[in-house]
């Protein structure tokens, strides 16, 4: 688990235009369950991947593997709440497996965590609620200052707010281009490091107030 990756993420979809769906355990970081056999899979279209994958030549190892990164059923492993039986989702017997990770990754173990995923989350809602611009402002993509690096600003009349995700474990420069707006920026809406840098750190996401 990567908690600045995941957080980087959920900046990265919470402040873009339209509306954001968060859903499907991804506040608190869930992950995909990985499975020993495919007879562990429910999704139809996963069973007819993993038989095309054999008859292509890979073996039961490699096929499963290819397939578990894509099946849907990802998505369905039941909601975890807690670190009780079957992640607090039910006391009875759940239509599909829990992920065996639900005992360090459950919403009980984050709310009070003022650090956590769900917290971060919760931060970044509060911002989008706050600021308008996120809400209403243009979108204006400048990731080519560096293909390692989603970078994009919101604007409106009065405001702007500059938006920078580093996808790589590199610690990064600031590109050229926008190096005077970070350095005029009006301060750090949000990020998900807890102090500053010159530079932009493995999965980082830093968000400034440029005008």
């Amino acid at each position: 688990q990567n908690p600045a990756g995941i957080k980087m993420l959920g900046t990265v979809s919470v402040l873009l235009r339209g509306i954001p769906f968060i859903y499907q355990g991804q506040e608190i970081g869930m992950q995909n369950a990985k499975w020993n056999s495919i007879d562990e899979y429910d999704d139809i279209s996963t069973k007819d991947q993993y038989k095309a994958a054999l008859a292509a030549g890979l073996s039961k190892e490699q096929a499963l593997a290819a397939c578990g990164r894509m099946s849907r059923d990802n998505a369905r492993t039941p909601m975890q709440w807690d670190d009780s039986e079957n992640a607090g989702f039910t006391t009875g017997t759940p239509w599909f497996a829990v992920n065996p990770n639900y005992k360090t990754i459950n919403a009980a173990a984050q709310v009070e965590d003022p650090d956590s995923i769900y917290n971060y989350y919760r931060k970044l809602i509060e911002l989008r609620k706050e600021e308008e611009v996120i809400v209403y402002g243009t979108f204006d993509g400048l990731e080519d200052a560096d293909e390692n690096l989603y970078i994009y600003t919101r604007s409106s009349e009065n405001k702007k707010i500059l938006v920078i995700c580093n996808f790589t474990e590199k610690e990064l420069d600031v590109p050229a281009s926008i190096a005077d707006m970070v350095k005029e920026n009006r301060g750090i809406l949000i990020g998900n490091y807890k102090d500053i840098s010159e530079k932009i750190r493995p999965y980082e996401a830093v968000v400034y107030l440029v005008k």
